[in-house]
């Protein structure tokens, strides 16, 4: 059970961070690259609320998993960090960024205040986005190593 357990984490913590850079290294250039901002906007705000879900979910497993394979406490730890920074981005920061940003244009922008009001917002998700990638790539290289947990 122990071992079946330190697999189902680390699929999970894989699964997350490789959607993670997913997202953000391959999906966020190429919508911007294709389609007007306005639209670009739009499909990233619908994928974001998509895959905070499925963030959610997999944080919950790999959390769940890792104590199951009595993994060593500071991934434990990390990784309840890290959910609670995915509850923060899914229930704050993404519908609050969303709500501000439904009906603004971005390609002939306006004095609205919104947009200043977004700002924060977005480079507070960005961090928390940086946050994360880093603690997930530090927990899986620490299971990554012969012999440990």
């Amino acid at each position: 059970m122990v071992a079946l357990a330190g697999v189902v984490r680390t699929l999970a913590l894989a699964f997350w961070i490789g959607g993670m850079a997913a997202l953000d290294f391959i999906d966020a250039p190429t919508r911007f690259a294709l389609l007007d901002r306005n639209q670009a906007v739009r499909v990233g705000q619908a994928l974001f609320e998509r895959f905070n879900r499925v963030e959610l979910a997999l944080a919950l497993v790999a959390l769940a998993a890792a104590l199951v394979a009595q993994s060593a406490r500071w991934t434990i730890w990390v990784l309840v960090l890290m959910l609670v920074v995915v509850v923060a981005q899914a229930t704050y920061l993404t519908p609050a960024i969303t709500r501000l940003a439904h009906g603004l244009d971005f390609v002939h922008r306006s004095h609205d205040p919104r947009y200043a009001a977004i700002r924060p917002l977005h480079t507070a998700y960005t961090v928390l986005e940086i946050v994360l990638f880093v603690g997930g790539i530090a927990v899986l290289a620490a299971w990554a190593r012969p012999g440990r947990r």
